[in-house]
């Protein structure tokens, strides 16, 4: 079908349908753009009257309030009389009451000198009480006789704060000056939408409120440096260098830095709020409106290539429907001949599958034997021990019985029991020595369980207790007391029998023979070391040692060590050999941990 559509479709005319697809794309792009880009200035605009009007109504909400407060006694009378430390504490208590009715931030009475008085903050440990003002510019006005109003940062507490100040007269003069510090706070809780960002700034360019912390007390237009350096003596707006960080700016757009410090392109709505003088510019990234751009050229094209897609299936659709009857007749008949493979290739395959299982449970049988002949011929080794430790009790015995016929010929009765008691321990004795070899050398079943390593430890030790008690060797133990493996206990009890076996042969020869046996966890695993203070491996033998038919020994046919490895590995585990620092061979079994969850 696709081929027939090839075909059908000249070359111009899929040149004349890509051309037609790039018109529309453009038209389509401009066209969205302008009307993102409306829109978006018309959500500028609104939240841009919203918080000026919030402005505005909070500076008029206390633009008068200095100017009441200025005629009442409580405060004339202090200014006048030069208030006694009571007077003045009473001041502090009714500015304080005041100050809370009212809402504002802080209200504070200066005398003509600029210096506080009273103020409404005076049990906080900012307290302006005490606190010199002549310098700024609100107490500068109404010292005058005038009404002030004035943004800065708070000298003491850093807080940003516009200030309205009124003087306070007595007969005709100017005997002192009332201010009242409003927070702005509603500026914060009055920009709800956290897709547009804002500034506001002084009649300067300097931005004293922004969404974004890093534009604070920078310009948005340069400063020439004589009246950076006047508003920074003021003290205006702290310490700050006033810097200007408006890359480029027009009538509806700024570039501004963002977090990282990169220029970043704004849509721009600014407002002028007469009042304080302040301009207010409500902002948008240029990129906030791409996806609709995006989405509206992603619409118009699927439109566009879905007509050309449906006109162009009504012009194949004969042509399809006649391909589509050849192309099911051709399939039927390879659909026939590739059965004829499959059912052919399914019998070789299944008489495959039936050699493979018969052969493998052939190799499962074998390598069980092999085990076993590994585990038999680890108790041949250790037959003299087991002799050894046969001959004692049995000699004992022996003792035991006949003095046994002694006493009873005596009539001594009370000696004959002590002699049948010492017998009967003799004889479980013995039993359990035997029983311990006879689990060893019986089959496995094959079938892992949960069994802690210490048991299969203890198992293989009392097996070798006669070899280590002869070369006089100094077991040490270390790490956890106890860890849970799931394994086939017997299995696993081979394996540790051949590596201390090994390491008992090692320390034939050693003057203070030392076997150390560990038990830790690592990396999800449970592990077992063994190691011994006998002579170092060599380079080849690490390399070689689990190597079936490999051995250093005079006697021994090189198994023991790689069906060990066969063994830890058939329950999921690894084993690995390295030399210890300053001791010989150290070998680590790596067992699964079977709470641990990869």
């Amino acid at each position: 079908m696709e081929q027939g559509l090839k075909n059908d479709i000249p070359l111009g005319h899929k040149a004349l349908l890509g051309l037609c697809w790039l018109v529309l794309m453009l038209l389509a792009g401009v066209s969205a753009q302008y009307q993102a880009k409306l829109q978006q200035k018309q959500r500028l605009l609104g939240e841009s009257q919203r918080l000026q009007r919030s402005i505005q109504h909070e500076l008029d909400r206390f633009r008068n309030f200095p100017k009441v407060l200025a005629f009442q006694q409580q405060l004339i009378e202090p200014l006048r009389l030069n208030a006694s430390t009571q007077r003045s504490q009473q001041l502090n208590l009714y500015l304080q009451e005041i100050n809370q009715r009212q809402g504002s931030d802080v209200s504070y009475l200066l005398d003509v000198n600029g210096t506080t008085i009273a103020s409404s903050n005076w049990q906080s440990p900012r307290s302006f009480v005490g606190s010199n003002y002549s310098y700024r510019p609100y107490f500068q006005t109404a010292i005058l006789g005038k009404y002030g109003q004035y943004f800065a940062l708070g000298s003491r507490s850093g807080v940003r704060g516009y200030y309205f100040s009124a003087p306070v007269l007595y007969q005709q003069k100017v005997v002192g000056v009332v201010v009242v510090k409003v927070a702005l706070n509603i500026i914060e809780r009055s920009w709800r939408d956290p897709h547009f960002e804002y500034l506001l700034t002084d009649k300067h360019g300097v931005v004293f409120y922004a969404s974004q912390n890093h534009w604070l007390y920078r310009s948005i237009r340069p400063i020439a440096d004589s009246l950076r350096q006047q508003i920074i003596n003021s003290r205006q707006y702290g310490e700050h260098s006033l810097n200007n960080m408006a890359q480029r700016k027009t009538n509806d757009s700024i570039i501004l830095p963002n977090y990282n410090g990169e220029a970043q392109s704004y849509l721009s709505i600014h407002r002028v709020l007469p009042t304080a003088g302040w301009h207010l510019y409500a902002l948008s990234p240029q990129s906030a409106y791409s996806s609709e751009v995006s989405e509206a050229l992603l619409l118009c094209s699927l439109l566009y290539w879905g007509l050309v897609l449906l006109y162009l299936y009504w012009r194949q659709l004969q042509t399809s429907r006649q391909l589509q009857l050849q192309a099911n007749q051709l399939l039927e008949e390879r659909v026939q001949q590739r059965t004829t493979e499959l059912t052919r290739a399914n019998r070789q395959l299944q008489q495959a599958l039936d050699n493979y299982q018969r052969t493998a449970k052939t190799l499962k049988k074998t390598e069980d034997e092999l085990v076993q002949a590994a585990k038999l011929a680890t108790l041949g080794e250790l037959s003299a021990g087991i002799n050894h430790e046969l001959n004692q009790p049995l000699t004992a015995l022996r003792n035991y019985a006949e003095n046994a016929l002694r006493f009873q010929q005596k009539q001594q009765h009370q000696q004959v029991g002590n002699n049948l008691q010492e017998i009967l321990k003799l004889s479980t004795m013995m039993s359990k020595m035997i029983a311990k070899f006879k689990i060893f050398s019986r089959k496995s079943s094959g079938q892992s369980q949960l069994v802690a390593s210490s048991t299969a430890i203890n198992a293989a030790l009392s097996i070798l207790a006669n070899r280590i008690v002869a070369n006089n060797i100094k077991i040490e133990f270390s790490g956890q007391d106890e860890q849970w493996v799931k394994v086939d206990p017997i299995h696993l009890e081979q394996v540790l029998i051949n590596l201390l076996n090994n390491a008992i042969d090692a320390l034939e020869q050693q003057p203070q023979p030392r076997l150390g046996i560990s038990q830790f966890q690592q990396d999800g695993w449970q592990c077992i070391a063994i190691w011994d203070n006998g002579p170092e491996l060599s380079e080849e033998q690490l390399q070689r040692i689990f190597e079936p038919f490999y051995t250093t020994k005079k006697q021994g046919l090189g198994l023991g060590m790689a069906i060990s490895k066969r063994l830890i590995e058939s329950f999921g585990g690894e084993i690995t050999v390295t030399n210890k620092a300053d001791f010989g061979p150290e070998f680590v079994i790596h067992l699964p941990d079977p709470q641990h969850k990869p």
